[in-house]
């Protein structure tokens, strides 16, 4: 495959950065061979995110629609990508790379009305700009390396946990559990049917986890696989005598769907760049 010289959009859909952190990152990628243009409003501050609602979509209407951007990347997580959904461009076949809060857009460019018809076909879960240079390890930045200089992708894995062992096949999607949660009864309805559910998290008491899956079981149940990453730093109070895998296996293990854990995604050092609709083979 040809190498490619990327132009990309660096937006803050989300939460606020460190312009010190994030210009590490720039002056790693650009080394790498790609130019990176920040967007006007991406050091703007409102309340807990980057800028107001019309200065970050400002932004993400101009990575969407200049004929000179091929890639768009979020700056960070956070919170604030929901509150844009409504007023963004139909299409894009542009790049647009990022996981956590970017989770709203990346699912929102995916389905259209709860139906497969995509909106946006080139959507990646990965790590976000500004943690880019300090956060993934190695074979984490490689793997984005090699998909920024050829579109070439890793293929996740996981271990077998819950359900059926026998292989499975399909498109994977998801992302961040909270975000997709915060998204039921907002603007379009999540349809899992025949997919590979990714999902991770970070920092989350196992009660709201719990809360989190028991909202999603509805559509999980349509799912063909379940794919867990990663559940940073999300542990059992002190003295408990149970465990994370306690509440995977009480809100998951009835769905009959096959259950991996352990997979190369989410927020920690291990986070795998993966394409929403990628195809996916779970199991031996």
């Amino acid at each position: 495959m040809s190498e490619f010289h990327r132009t990309i959009a660096a937006v803050s859909p989300s939460g606020i950065h460190d312009p010190t952190v994030l210009q590490q990152s720039i002056d790693l990628v650009e080394r790498w061979g790609h130019t990176i243009i920040c967007s006007p409003n991406h050091n703007k501050r409102h309340l807990y995110t980057a800028g107001t609602v019309d200065e970050r979509l400002a932004d993400l209407r101009w990575a969407m629609t200049d004929p000179a951007i091929d890639t768009i990347w979020f700056i960070r997580g956070g919170y604030g990508t929901a509150q844009l959904l409504p007023k963004l461009p139909p299409l894009c076949e542009k790049n647009i790379i990022g996981f956590s809060d970017a989770t709203a857009l990346l699912s929102y460019g995916w389905y259209e009305n709860g139906s497969l018809k995509r909106r946006w076909p080139n959507l990646f879960h990965g790590p976000v700009l500004n943690s880019l240079a300090t956060l993934p390890d190695k074979k984490s930045q490689q793997h984005i390396q090699t998909w920024l200089k050829n579109g070439n992708l890793p293929c996740l894995s996981g271990e077998h946990f819950l359900g059926s062992s026998n292989p499975i096949t399909g498109p994977i999607v998801g992302g961040n559990l909270c975000v997709l949660a915060s998204l039921c009864g907002g603007l379009f309805k999540h349809d899992f049917s025949d997919c590979i559910v990714a999902l991770e998290d970070i920092a989350e008491p196992l009660y709201k986890i719990d809360r989190m899956l028991y909202q999603l079981e509805g559509i999980l149940g349509n799912a063909k696989g379940i794919l867990l990453g990663s559940f940073h730093n999300c542990h059992p109070p002190k003295d408990a005598t149970y465990t994370l895998r306690d509440v995977f296996r009480e809100r998951l293990g009835h769905l009959n769907v096959p259950v991996y854990i352990n997979s190369q995604f989410g927020h920690n050092e291990v986070n795998w760049i993966w394409k929403y609709g990628q195809h996916t083979r779970l199991g031996d």
